[in-house]
């Protein structure tokens, strides 16, 4: 008697392949759409408004306005921060080395005068953060802010100018700064403040 083999169905078998290059194709397009914020110089406590206009993230000069008065200067642009000072070196010249260039790029943004800047520079990222900066002259026989700020739009002519200013600050500290770029017929201009809740 002859007995017949039955052939049992072969379990389903998924293929991954596509399901894992759709996850690394996802990956890679967050990577390099992604952009993260620029990390600021100094710390400040903005005030409270009913603003709901969102700066971009890209091309943004950020003028901070200490609760003392100190002005530091912050460019989110990385790539952009080399010409900038570029334009400074040329303007002032200005002989910097490229380990000042790279510090340059990789600095969050500086509050220091010029004559101080290379010094500045020289000292490592992590003593830049702890060190107590004066501030960029506003006032006096130089108002290097203007300087700064010009460059700037050279160095990206779609600039955006963004003044954020501690909600402890003087008025007539913000003042020199908005007086300073009316001066260099910078009109257009945001300033930074906290959205305000609706319970407030």
């Amino acid at each position: 008697m002859q007995h017949t083999s039955i052939s049992r169905p072969k379990s389903p078998q998924i293929d991954m392949t596509p399901m894992v290059d759709m996850a690394f194709l996802l990956v890679t397009f967050f990577l390099l759409a992604t952009t993260f914020k620029t990390p600021e110089p100094t710390s400040v406590q903005t005030p409270q408004s009913v603003a709901g206009l969102n700066l971009p993230m890209t091309d943004l000069l950020t003028i901070l306005v200490e609760d003392d008065g100190k002005v530091f200067l912050s460019l989110t642009s990385q790539q952009a921060r080399r010409e900038w000072l570029r334009q400074h070196a040329q303007l002032n010249q200005i002989a910097y080395t490229e380990e000042e260039y790279r510090a340059f790029e990789l600095s969050s943004g500086f509050g220091v005068p010029a004559a101080s800047l290379r010094p500045f520079l020289a000292m490592p990222p992590e003593a830049r953060k702890k060190i107590k900066q004066p501030g960029i002259p506003v006032k006096g026989a130089k108002n290097e802010l203007a300087e700064w700020i010009i460059l700037a739009r050279v160095a990206i002519p779609r600039l955006r100018i963004a003044i954020k200013a501690d909600r402890k600050t003087p008025y007539h500290k913000v003042d020199d700064v908005v007086n300073t770029l009316t001066e260099i017929n910078v009109l257009r201009f945001n300033l930074i403040t906290q959205p305000k809740k609706k319970d407030d």
